[in-house]
């Protein structure tokens, strides 16, 4: 009678803990809301939703998203420089002055790279990935977090750039 009281009592203390949620667990449910805030932000439909992933970025991987978006742009702005350079010259002008600020802010980021003043460590933002569903569809949306995990944070690496910010 003993050892059955003692194995249920072992039972009920290992159901009781493989109940509780993991630190990775309560932090995704904790963005739930913010995930949602996203959503009817952007104007994106669903019947439900569930955040799959949250991952770091430090100010080292800041900086190397802006490299990487501000070289797409630069691609995609060379390209159509490049078209209306046959036959609009007005149009390429504008271009033109686009591709020098996506140059110099490129230059910028790189510069504070090679600094080494940038921390690989510190949290400066959270980057939810999760799904919606609509019905029988499904859509990946993903969306960045302030280190309060309260705000919502836009990528501008013209006009917002975090790595000037003072604490």
């Amino acid at each position: 009678m003993r050892k059955t009281c003692l194995y249920l009592a072992l039972l009920l203390a290992l159901f009781g803990i493989s109940c509780t949620s993991t630190p990775e667990e309560k932090l995704l449910k904790s963005l739930k809301p913010l995930a949602k805030e996203y959503l009817k932000e952007n104007k994106i439909p669903y019947d439900s939703l569930r955040v799959d992933c949250v991952d770091t970025i430090t100010e080292l991987s800041y900086a190397n998203l802006n490299i990487e978006l501000l070289s797409n742009m630069e691609n995609n702005y060379q390209m159509q420089y490049e078209e209306a350079m046959i036959d609009d010259t007005v149009k390429a002008n504008y271009l033109r002055l686009y591709l020098g600020d996506i140059r110099r802010t490129i230059e910028d980021f790189q510069d504070l790279m090679e600094s080494g003043n940038l921390d690989s460590k510190k949290v400066l933002l959270y980057l939810v990935t999760g799904t919606v569903f609509n019905g029988e569809e499904s859509e990946y949306f993903m969306f960045l977090v302030k280190p309060d995990k309260k705000t919502l944070h836009t990528m501008d690496p013209f006009g917002d750039n975090l790595l000037y910010q003072d604490e």
